[in-house]
Order: C-alpha cells, then sequence, then structure tokens
C-alpha cells in the first residue's frame, strides 16, 4: 500500500460509482491481497419441493448459485439476529390469559369513561388513552 492508497475509511466513504471503479481498476492488487476463503463445511437440511422452488427462484432471480444464495441470506440474518433472546416465552394458555386482562383492563378504562385512540389506521398496534374531560361540578356552598 503506498502513501497516496486510499483507506478503508476512504473507500467506505466513496459513492458506488467511484467504488466500482475503484475496485475495478485495482482487481489485480486487490486480488493478491486477498486472502481466499476456505468453504469445506458443508450442512444439509430438509425442504419440501415447493419451498425448494421458491428458493431457487429467489436465488436465480439475485442471480446467484442456490448454495452462495442461502450463505448469503443466511450470514445476513446471523448479522442481525438479536444477540439475547426473548425476555418471555409464553405458552398458548398464557398468552390467553394475557390477551384477557388486557381485555379486561380496557372495558374497565371505557366504562370509567377512557376512550381508546386506535388511529385511523387499524391495523396500527399501539393504543393511546385519549384525555378525560369531565365535567367539574361547580361547588356549592352549604347554606346554613
Amino acid at each position: 500500500m503506498t502513501k497516496n492508497d486510499p483507506t478503508a475509511h476512504d473507500i467506505a466513504a466513496m459513492d458506488e460509482e467511484d467504488r466500482a471503479e475503484w475496485f475495478y481498476d485495482n482487481r489485480e492488487q486487490v486480488a493478491e491481497d486477498s486472502t481466499p476463503v476456505v468453504l469445506d463445511r458443508v450442512i444439509s437440511i430438509r425442504v419440501s419441493p415447493s419451498d425448494l422452488s421458491l428458493l431457487a427462484e429467489a436465488a436465480s432471480a439475485a442471480g446467484m448459485k442456490l448454495s452462495a444464495w442461502l450463505r448469503k441470506v443466511g450470514l445476513e440474518a446471523a448479522a442481525t439476529a438479536p444477540t439475547a433472546p426473548p425476555a418471555a416465552v409464553l405458552s398458548g394458555e398464557q398468552t390467553r390469559q394475557l390477551q384477557d386482562s388486557v381485555l379486561h383492563i380496557v372495558e374497565l378504562l371505557q366504562r370509567s369513561g377512557v376512550g381508546l385512540d386506535t388511529g385511523r389506521d387499524h391495523r396500527e398496534q399501539s393504543l393511546v388513552l385519549k384525555g378525560l374531560r369531565r365535567k367539574r361540578k361547580k361547588k356549592t356552598e352549604a347554606c346554613s
């Protein structure tokens, strides 16, 4: 690497066209400096014929061999997977109990005059409590 060669940071900062041009212009040097990846491990997975067809079509659409495409999407999924397990995994019965509790709370809130604003799009997941507008009772002085 000479004094005028860009650093990895410089290359990452380039736009896609400049980066592609730099890699093309320096392809021989990049190939010499690269350590070949050894792909000597084989894994097997079981899929249905329809799943295999779907996977093969996706790989073909990406212009890749099935094995390369599966490796790519698998590594992308691994890179974005959460590092910690979920805080809690509920059974079907626990999920039903939680749903019942939430429905009970919503019912109590509605009886108390608190409305739930689900937004215009009913597919939204969040609920916002509407503010209460209670009429203030006028204080009356007791006449003695």
